[in-house]
């Protein structure tokens, strides 16, 4: 089996546990290629083609931990995400110690291999079309709300901050992100600007951007609106209404 066929790897101890060895072969069923690799060799054997996902249990993370240590920044360097199965403690603890941005979907025993070889098939075509998480750039430039929506957002998407929308043109062509949260009163260069100034560049299209403000007054709110954004979100608003109001431009937008 060529590397680069590999969708799936299961990190192990030195023998395959039964429950993944089940899920492994549910997912040659699935037609789905794995491969495995002992937590041992990730310091010796740096892979040249890490598959999109990797299974592993938490509980041998947690004890391995120089290794672990390769294995994130293996997944990091190459776009790879982690499915973890184990006890819930143990999940629990490791998460604790794991960016959110790296794992893909936690399992708790007792696990139905079937579900899961399903849910990895869903993940690998969500990968095939635009990536396992979205890419969100926020331009800001209160260091503190870049901050706290950061903390927000970092379990669904990957995020980005620029404090500057000068800075941010340039982080646009290397982030490519999928949607641009604007702060609309800006100073030096406000959103609108920056929102004009993305119109103008002769490009096929521009990353959708939707408006931050604090402010909700009619008249803002027609300003703004009449730039032609994809939408504005009150800065003012709870957690939630916030996380609801991006989860539903990206289920709009699929």
């Amino acid at each position: 089996m060529e590397q680069n066929e590999i969708q799936v790897l299961f990190v192990i101890h030195h023998n395959i546990s039964f429950v993944n060895g089940a899920l492994k072969v549910f997912l040659e069923e699935y037609n789905i290629k794995t491969d495995v690799l002992e937590i041992s060799k990730c310091i010796s054997n740096h892979p040249k083609v890490m598959p999109p996902l990797v299974i592993a249990e938490a509980e041998m993370l947690l004890e391995f931990v120089q290794e672990r240590g390769f294995l994130y920044d293996y997944c990091i360097e190459q776009g790879s995400h982690i499915i973890l199965v184990d006890e819930a403690e143990n999940i629990e603890s490791l998460m604790e110690v794991t960016s959110p941005a790296l794992v893909a979907e936690k399992f708790q025993r007792p696990v139905n291999a079937k579900d899961v070889a399903e849910k990895v098939e869903e993940l690998l075509e969500r990968i095939k079309n635009h990536g396992l998480r979205r890419q969100v750039l926020v331009v800001d430039d209160s260091p503190a709300f870049l901050r706290t929506i950061t903390e927000w957002l970092e379990d669904d998407y990957n995020v980005s901050v620029c404090p500057s929308a000068f800075a941010a043109i340039k982080l646009i062509s290397i982030k490519r992100p999928d949607l641009i949260l604007l702060d609309y009163e800006m100073p030096v260069c406000s959103g609108a600007q920056f929102l004009e100034m993305l119109n103008s560049e002769e490009q096929k299209e521009r990353p959708p951007v939707i408006f931050l403000t604090s402010k909700n007054d009619q008249q803002t709110v027609q300003e703004l609106l009449q730039l032609k954004p994809q939408g504005y979100i009150l800065k003012t608003q709870p957690r939630d209404s916030i996380l609801v109001s991006i989860r539903n431009f990206f289920e709009k937008e699929s």
